[in-house]
């Protein structure tokens, strides 16, 4: 959380997620949108939650959580629902 404008920059800077310089500060500041949160994470809950649909206001993560194991938009579920990914 940017303390000047009250919202994350993760979001902006994930290209940073592998880059092995950042990959430390990126794991403990920035780990849902990176993908690295897991049940067994050493991190607060609140930094592990799906995100929700602005329509619906609910999550669409367990509904999808077959696209968890699909190569092709598992980069994609670690950032939109990584509580349910795991």
């Amino acid at each position: 959380l940017n303390p000047l404008t009250g919202v994350s920059d993760c979001p902006s800077r994930s290209y940073l997620c592998t880059n092995s310089v950042y990959l430390a500060v990126m794991t403990q500041q920035c780990p849902r949108t990176c993908g690295f949160c897991s049940t067994t994470s050493s991190t607060t809950n609140s930094t592990c939650v799906d995100l929700t649909n602005a329509a619906t206001g609910v999550s669409d993560c367990p509904a999808r959580r077959a696209y968890c194991t699909n190569t092709i938009y598992l980069p994609l579920m670690r950032i939109q629902c990584p509580a349910t990914c795991g």
